[in-house]
């Protein structure tokens, strides 16, 4: 009885976080519809890039923190208000360091991307919201930590809601020849809103009452570092595909991938709804059953994601066109090949989570930092040959390493501990 109570507390969890992914993605995938329809592939393609070089930004500022805080909180939760003190305030100051950088390179990266230093003054601008999405990201740990998934869910609806609003207001009411820009603004200062909402609802949070706890900011930021690595390697591999892209073929086909990108985004969709729910309870899991168990438990759902590959295979034209429109009918088989891709992602990535409960947390770096210069490679092999498709190919070979990398690791792990 104890068991089913278990499950079923997990799975409403996942339920909630799945919804609040599936109504906010939906959101921002219609916001995405609009937008790519607006600018044209080309214009949509510049408009990725920009936001490529903003994330990595961001994932630079974040330093591994917002997965590191949900672990340690976890563990202690009783002190959580000095804890989340410690993090607002380490986070500022990074992020400062952070936007200071940006802003002063915006001129060369405008440059080497775009042959023109035309978009050096839009890169300033927008690198100052960094700051509002880091203190985000540690509202949305906060959340997660504490297993409150209901305003975890809640966080991103809103978001992406202002969002959809606002840029709607935008494609009717402005000039046209300024829908790029300000599309870029609102992508980049949208957290602002639910910053200003948390700091008025829960404003003691941030009050100087609270101290400053170098103790935390060591043991969060040492669990961050591997974590910082490996998402930061991550974060690149997803944006390294649009910028090879730019600087080897055209715009055009940048906005032909992005658009099968973010098609494609339906399944790290429900990677993130799972592993969002699984990584603050695994530790409880593993107190009462082996990893073997929980490899098991994630391995024999694989028939239902590959039903599902299978609908989108076959779907995907009519989808991508009727959304789209047939100016992007060249990312069908961009979408066809990610899809592939990211099938994987589903049934790899709940796994690899058990090497942060084993303190393995740098076997995911490295894996990461391996991926990388594979995909370089691999994009400046089939880019030049195949446009968006080849960049899309590349991605599909480093998911597969990725995920026999880990299988074999773990396979290994638990039988060396076997034995002993």
């Amino acid at each position: 009885m104890m068991v089913f109570k278990v499950k079923s507390k997990t799975l409403q969890d996942v339920l909630k976080v799945l919804y609040g992914n599936i109504v906010s993605q939906g959101l921002g995938f219609l916001t995405i519809i609009l937008i790519s329809r607006d600018l044209g592939a080309e214009q949509y393609g510049i408009f990725s890039l920009l936001l490529a070089i903003f994330t990595i930004s961001v994932q630079v500022s974040d330093f591994g923190v917002s997965t590191s805080y949900i672990k340690y909180l976890s563990e202690n939760v009783s002190q959580s208000r000095e804890i989340f003190f410690t993090v607002i305030i380490s986070k500022i100051v990074l992020s400062i360091l952070i936007i200071i950088s940006l802003y002063f390179l915006s001129e060369y990266i405008s440059i080497f991307f775009f042959d023109s230093n035309i978009y050096s003054k839009l890169i300033q601008f927008i690198s100052f919201a960094i700051l509002f999405h880091s203190i985000v990201s540690v509202i949305a740990a906060n959340y997660q930590a504490k297993q409150q998934f209901r305003y975890f869910a809640f966080m991103n609806i809103f978001n992406n809601l202002l969002k959809l609003i606002t840029i709607l207001m935008i494609a009717f009411f402005f000039v046209e020849n300024k829908h790029l820009v300000y599309y870029v603004y609102i992508y980049s200062f949208s957290p602002l809103s639910i910053l200003l909402f948390f700091m008025i609802k829960r404003y003691k949070e941030f009050t100087l009452q609270n101290r400053f706890q170098f103790y935390h900011f060591i043991q969060i930021y040492k669990l961050g570092f591997w974590i910082f690595l490996s998402s930061l390697a991550t974060m690149i591999m997803m944006r390294l595909d649009i910028m090879m892209l730019q600087k080897m073929s055209t715009s055009q086909e940048v906005g032909y991938y992005s658009v099968a990108m973010n098609l494609a985004m339906i399944f790290p969709l429900i990677t993130s709804s799972l592993t969002t729910t699984l990584l603050p309870k695994l530790n409880d899991f593993l107190k009462n059953h082996s990893l073997k168990e929980y490899i098991a438990k994630i391995l024999v759902n694989i028939k239902y994601i590959i039903l599902l590959l299978i609908i989108l295979e076959l779907l995907s034209p009519y989808i991508i066109t009727v959304l789209f429109g047939h100016m992007y009918i060249h990312s069908v088989k961009v979408f066809q090949v990610l899809i592939v891709a990211f099938t994987f992602g589903i049934i790899v990535n709940p796994i690899s989570i058990i090497i942060y409960s084993i303190n393995r947390a740098y076997v995911g770096t490295v894996l990461n930092w391996i991926q990388l210069p594979l995909n370089y490679f691999g994009n400046v092999l089939f880019i030049p040959l195949f446009g968006a498709f080849g960049a899309a190919m590349s991605t599909v070979l480093i998911y597969i390493f990725a995920g026999i990398f880990i299988y074999v690791y773990l396979i290994k792990y638990i039988g060396k501990n076997i034995n002993e």
